[in-house]
């Protein structure tokens, strides 16, 4: 995939989106490519993004682009997180996010905290480790 742009306009980052069981996470455009280059993207499908304000967007492989036209507008804090809890690189970094005081937390803090988990699963294990320790 090349270099990605955006349709209509940019997301807020950071950024996290959902290619199968894992989640990919960039607190910046480019942090986000280095990241998605570990990851096999079929260029067939879209796949969803949820940027740092709750937006939906999708990340279209086929045109290198992010794009806000998605049916799922906005998140919850309790969909992000139940995403995050149950994609493979919380199971396999053995992390979990509480759901418990979700009333006293902002949806953009909850979306950053949940992208540095993520930055911490690909440190502990990275997407590499993951697919041959999968195979």
């Amino acid at each position: 995939m090349s270099e990605l742009k955006y349709l209509l306009r940019r997301p807020h980052f950071p950024i996290i989106c959902q290619i199968g069981e894992d989640l990919v996470a960039g607190n910046t455009l480019q942090e986000f490519e280095r990241r998605l280059k570990r990851v096999d993207l079929t260029a067939a499908q879209t796949f969803k993004i949820v940027d740092g304000r709750g937006e939906g967007w999708v990340l279209h492989p086929d045109l290198s682009a992010i794009s806000p036209l998605t049916l799922d507008r906005t998140w919850t804090k309790a969909r992000v997180i139940e995403m995050f809890n149950r994609s493979a690189n919380a199971q396999r970094a053995d992390l979990q996010y509480p759901q418990r005081s979700l009333a006293n937390r902002r949806l953009d803090v909850v979306i950053r905290e949940i992208a540095e988990l993520l930055n911490q699963a690909e440190r502990t294990v990275p997407i590499k480790e993951r697919k041959e320790t999968d195979a």
